[in-house]
């Protein structure tokens, strides 16, 4: 179907006021991206604090948010989008907030380390990890262990499929209940026909894309192979998290997204697909976004 109206009002929009990411410095280019997406309006919560998360590797900040009075929550830990490389707790503040009152769950989301700075699979281990402590903490966030659900949207959403395979491996005790993917990343596609056609003009573009793979990876060739950076690349998907699988028709990543999907739901795991037609790539971080407000 066309572009929906107030899709294209957005893209119009972040053209006006975002040069390319590869033009200006990234330094700059992370505070315009953080800037836009702030502008958004926020949803009052009944309390949102942040706290440190006390990694492998390093201390790893996060938010959360607690819809209302209460406890037993369940838990939807929540791994930004942005490539790898830009993004933050701020950021998707409105987007979490939005999350939790929707959903009537708590939300930790998590300000993972970024690349170039923080090469992979950093990013991997602080989501693991983020991952494995809310499990441990639940009750001191008003949430139930034994519902503790993972998400995430476009590098996000890999990092969540990645998480729920290596909570798996690992034997993670309680088991995650659900996995989330929000036009996920799972893999290096160069043939698909999403990835031909829809990666030009439409938010998520080939050179930003090719630009977050040089700025992420140590070693290009290796790292893409790696199932912690490609996990449609894994051949047992049996005994996962029961998943929810959002694609967008404008999106180069919506059919490797789908493809995905479909290996899950053929490993016996519950999987539920839905396409939003209409839209592009970052619609769901971007829709509470009021053009010049």
């Amino acid at each position: 179907m066309p572009l929906d109206p107030s899709v294209r009002k957005i893209l119009e929009e972040l053209n006006k006021v975002m040069p390319q990411m590869t033009k200006i410095p990234l330094d700059e280019f992370r505070k315009m991206f953080r800037a836009f997406f702030t502008s958004q309006p926020r949803r009052p919560i009944y309390r949102a604090y942040d706290v440190t998360i006390p990694g492998s590797e390093t201390k790893i900040p996060a938010r959360v948010y607690v819809p209302r009075e209460g406890s037993d929550f369940g838990v939807l830990v929540y791994f930004h989008g942005g490539g790898f490389v830009i993004g933050d707790v701020e950021t998707y503040d409105p987007l979490c907030r939005e999350l939790a009152v929707a959903c009537d769950c708590v939300v930790v989301s998590v300000d993972y380390r970024l690349a170039p700075e923080h090469k992979f699979p950093a990013a991997v281990i602080d989501a693991f990890d983020s991952t494995k402590w809310a499990l441990e903490h639940a009750r001191e966030i008003n949430g139930d262990p034994e519902k503790v659900a993972i998400g995430g949207d476009s590098a996000g959403g890999n990092l969540a499929a990645v998480v729920a395979i290596m909570a798996r491996d690992q034997g993670l005790r309680p088991t995650l209940k659900y996995q989330v993917l929000i036009n996920p990343f799972v893999g290096v596609d160069l043939a698909s026909y999403t990835i031909r056609e829809y990666s030009a003009g439409l938010f998520l573009e080939r050179e930003a894309m090719a630009f977050f793979n040089r700025a992420y990876l140590r070693s290009p060739p290796a790292d893409a192979f790696d199932p912690r950076f490609s996990p449609i690349l894994v051949d047992n998907l049996s005994n996962l998290p029961p998943a929810l699988v959002i694609t967008s028709e404008y999106d180069p990543l919506r059919d490797s997204a789908e493809t995905y999907a479909a290996k899950l739901a053929e490993a016996g795991v519950p999987t539920v697909t839905v396409r939003f037609n209409g839209v592009t790539h970052g619609f769901m971080d971007s829709q509470y976004h009021t053009p010049g407000q």
